[in-house]
């Protein structure tokens, strides 16, 4: 009726305009009463709760958490559920669900009838996604997995270093996770422990959120680090196993090593062929880059490889050399503790030690030393070949993407001058 009411406010105002804009005489008029309309109308019911994808009328939703030592036939047979029932879940659950992986403090249900005391369903929350549901009922008993609806919410941020990159993201209301994700995609070509005051990084990103909360970690979608005016960029492309970060080209940024074998830390002392030895207080050669860390820092094989050394000499302290092909040869120096062994293949990235102060040092650090056709070389000044670049068939979808995301990460670096503006 009201809303009637409203459509009725609407013709009686929209006529007055009518005449005062352009001066309609309205004439009186034989008055005509208009026959009611009668619609045939349908109630509809709303539809019965429900939860887990179960219609939840008739029935009552009891959670808990797991706790520590619990079993899955102590949760079933705790409420009632006979033991051959548990075991016949058991191997229905098979392919879909391992009941012997039930987690200390995770999340689960029993749904039970109104009127009964032995439970129809057993809910596990595996992680905030999926779930594995059991239908306990005698003529039913079957396992399912089912999945909550997942949202994607994009976002664009920006920052101007101040510090340390983890907090000026968080200062700028990203989640700081961001500066490791970071650090990832820009390892082949960004120093993390050169940046300076006053660089700035601009991120679009993805966050999967399930009934408003966020779940997992974000995935940065495109990424540029300015540094004195020169910009380096980043754009995710391709789908799963083949997607990879890419610059504006279309090159990969992934390169057959990293920059640094740390994550993040700072250059302590670079490659120079005079230096005054921490030590010896002797003037000698440093055909190495230290990089100062806390102690138990991980160390990373900066590329493929076999360790062709894992061991300790007075010097070197605890060390691992990586032998990379026959071009390319590198070593980790005064580590704390060696997480590799000899003739071990490693990849990547992998852990091979952490940071320590064996040997001659006087703090914790990691010298790092590379080899290049047996003679050792400054690995920042050399220029690395890179993985495949965009497929030349799919040139022109990822030159859509880059730049739809460009505008995205102008956005963001703009907001910056916006507030420095504001705070003028």
């Amino acid at each position: 009726m009201q809303r009637w009411m409203k459509w009725t406010m609407a013709g009686v105002i929209a006529a007055g305009a009518v005449y005062v804009l352009i001066g309609v005489d309205v004439q009186p008029r034989e008055e005509y009463v208009a026959e009611p309309i009668i619609v045939d109308s349908v109630a509809i019911p709303l539809p019965a709760p429900s939860a887990y994808g179960i219609p939840m009328e008739g029935f009552v939703l009891r959670e808990g958490s797991v706790k520590s030592g619990s079993t899955f036939g102590d949760l079933l047979g705790g409420n009632g559920v006979p033991m051959t029932a548990v075991h016949a879940l058991v191997d229905r659950a098979k392919g879909l669900f391992d009941v012997r992986k039930l987690r200390s403090g995770f999340p689960y249900a029993f749904i039970f009838p109104e009127a009964g005391t032995v439970p129809a369903y057993f809910i596990y929350e595996s992680d905030p996604v999926e779930y594995v549901v059991f239908d306990l009922r005698d003529d039913s008993l079957s396992v399912s997995v089912g999945h909550r609806p997942v949202e994607i919410r994009r976002s664009e941020i920006a920052c101007a270093v101040t510090g340390a990159l983890y907090n000026d993201l968080s200062t700028a209301g990203a989640d700081p996770v961001l500066a490791v994700l970071l650090s990832e995609i820009f390892a082949w070509t960004v120093d993390f422990y050169r940046i300076q005051k006053g660089d700035v990084f601009s991120v679009v990103y993805d966050e999967r959120t399930v009934d408003g909360a966020r779940v997992g970690m974000p995935e940065i979608v495109a990424a540029r680090y300015t540094n004195e005016g020169v910009d380096k960029t980043a754009f995710r492309f391709g789908e799963g196993r083949d997607a990879g970060y890419f610059d504006d080209s279309g090159d990969n940024l992934r390169k057959a090593f990293l920059k640094a074998p740390l994550k993040f830390s700072r250059v302590s002392s670079g490659f120079t062929q005079r230096r005054l030895h921490p030590v010896q207080k002797v003037f000698k050669a440093h055909l190495g880059t230290d990089y100062a860390a806390p102690y138990g820092t991980p160390i990373l094989s900066v590329g493929d490889g076999v360790v062709e050394v894992a061991g300790r000499t007075g010097g070197n302290g605890n060390f691992v050399k990586v032998r990379h092909n026959g071009t390319y040869t590198t070593q980790y120096l005064h580590m704390r503790k060696i997480l590799a062994r000899q003739g071990q293949r490693v990849k990547q990235g992998d852990v091979i030690g952490e940071v320590g102060s064996t040997g001659l040092a006087t703090g914790p650090h990691v010298c790092f030393r590379f080899w290049k056709n047996g003679v050792q070389v400054d690995p920042r000044r050399e220029v690395f070949p890179s993985a495949d670049p965009v497929p030349a068939d799919q040139q022109v979808a990822f030159d859509q993407v880059r730049d739809s995301l460009t505008v995205k990460l102008d956005e963001a670096e703009a907001a910056i001058h916006h507030r420095k503006l504001a705070h003028f």
